[in-house]
């Protein structure tokens, strides 16, 4: 009888060590299965770059005019542009809402549709620094992020000079004729972001 019982006891005691193992090793091997998430947010960088206030999100030509000043003569009527007249115009380019650094490149050329060879750009000038535009090198410089108003003025003259394309015969006939389109200059401002 001792033997049975001592028999009960031992499978009783490799039941419940069993049961005792299959429960710890559930437990250490749950710590292995477990599954958690979490999120990570970060905040995308502003890229709200403006010129003359208009931002340039979404555009490839802006959809403002820019006006240009014409230095006044006494010769010539305010507001308007002939041989030897000079003038200037503004970019103003507001990075308050950018939150990276960035380069900029400008250039500037007569536009196709302008058949007025003689206008030229001739300087530049960028904190109160002029500069000799040479179309081949183009403005360049880098802005830094979150910063306010940065201005370049381009300064253009109607060239009429030794070094003229068109000769005097030829200003006039574009001046009288009532054909062609308005004198326009295009520039060209390429962005890009600073990378470290």
């Amino acid at each position: 009888m001792k033997k049975k019982s001592d028999l009960r006891f031992i499978i009783i005691f490799i039941i419940i060590a069993g049961i005792s193992l299959l429960y710890l090793f559930q437990a250490s091997y749950a710590k292995y299965r477990r599954q958690i998430e979490g999120n990570v947010e970060a905040t995308i960088a502003s890229w709200n770059i403006k010129v003359n206030n208009e931002s340039i999100n979404n555009k490839t030509v802006l959809t403002n005019t820019i006006v240009p000043v014409i230095d006044s003569n006494t010769y010539v009527k305010s507001n308007v542009i002939a041989p030897g007249s000079t003038g200037y115009f503004d970019l103003i380019i507001n990075a308050q809402e950018v939150d990276v650094d960035f380069n900029y490149e400008i250039s500037g050329s007569i536009h196709e549709d302008t058949p007025l060879s003689d206008l030229i750009i001739t300087e530049y000038e960028i904190n109160n620094v002029r500069t000799t535009y040479n179309e081949t090198n183009k403005i360049t410089g880098t802005l830094q992020k979150n910063t306010g108003n940065t201005s370049i003025r381009i300064y253009f003259k109607w060239n009429d000079d030794t070094t003229e394309n068109m000769n005097n015969k030829q200003d006039t006939d574009y001046a009288i004729d009532a054909t062609h389109q308005p004198t326009k200059i295009k520039v060209t401002i390429k962005f890009t972001q600073k990378k470290q």
